[in-house]
């Protein structure tokens, strides 16, 4: 079944609304962890985050991570490869399925699925993941010797696309790991 562009725009926009996705990855084919915490299944603690978290290892340097939304019913499918850069632990995750009501959704003609990073700390039976906030970027792209390229789309709810490469994200993340990230959800592994 397909779906609409509109309707899926829509759904992106939901998804991501006012965050920021890369055009390049953080990882490289050579600097894949595994963290074999990270896998089982997450449950959101917040009321308004009644998502179930699905990640299991997949090979030597992915893993699939599956977020089903409680409320919703749907699915969100994402291969991700996780880096460490320093101290801080990174996830990579690019969308490769979606389901709504049960039916895949194609993405629009032309249309590319973009790199979402987030960052993750695991404190025992606690996943901490924080996703790039739009507030916080425009904030640190305002600052003199801010290095990543940017590009806003109005079209898609504001949210930004980072156009910088893979080395140009790496050097950022690593010397300003918590400047462009929002306020962490937690989740709890479920027993």
């Amino acid at each position: 079944m397909r779906i609409s562009a509109l309707v899926v725009v829509a759904m992106a926009v939901a998804l991501l609304g006012g965050c920021a996705s890369a055009v390049s990855p953080l990882y490289t084919n050579t600097d894949g962890i595994t963290d074999p915490a990270i896998a089982g299944t997450w449950v959101g603690n917040e009321r308004d985050n009644q998502s179930t978290v699905r990640i299991e290892k997949l090979n030597d340097s992915s893993y699939g991570v599956t977020v089903h939304d409680q409320k919703s019913g749907d699915d969100s499918v994402y291969d991700a490869h996780l880096v460490r850069l320093g101290h801080v632990s990174f996830a990579d995750l690019l969308l490769t399925n979606y389901r709504h009501a049960g039916q895949d959704v194609d993405l629009p003609a032309g249309a590319i699925a973009l790199h979402e990073i987030v960052k993750y700390q695991i404190t025992g039976n606690e996943l901490s993941v924080s996703s790039i906030d739009g507030d916080a970027l425009a904030k640190a792209a305002r600052q003199a010797g801010f290095s990543l390229q940017l590009r806003d789309t109005e079209k898609s709810g504001g949210s930004t696309i980072i156009l910088s490469t893979t080395p140009e994200l790496r050097r950022y993340f690593s010397a300003h790991p918590a400047d462009i990230f929002g306020t962490a959800e937690d989740l709890t592994r479920q027993q």
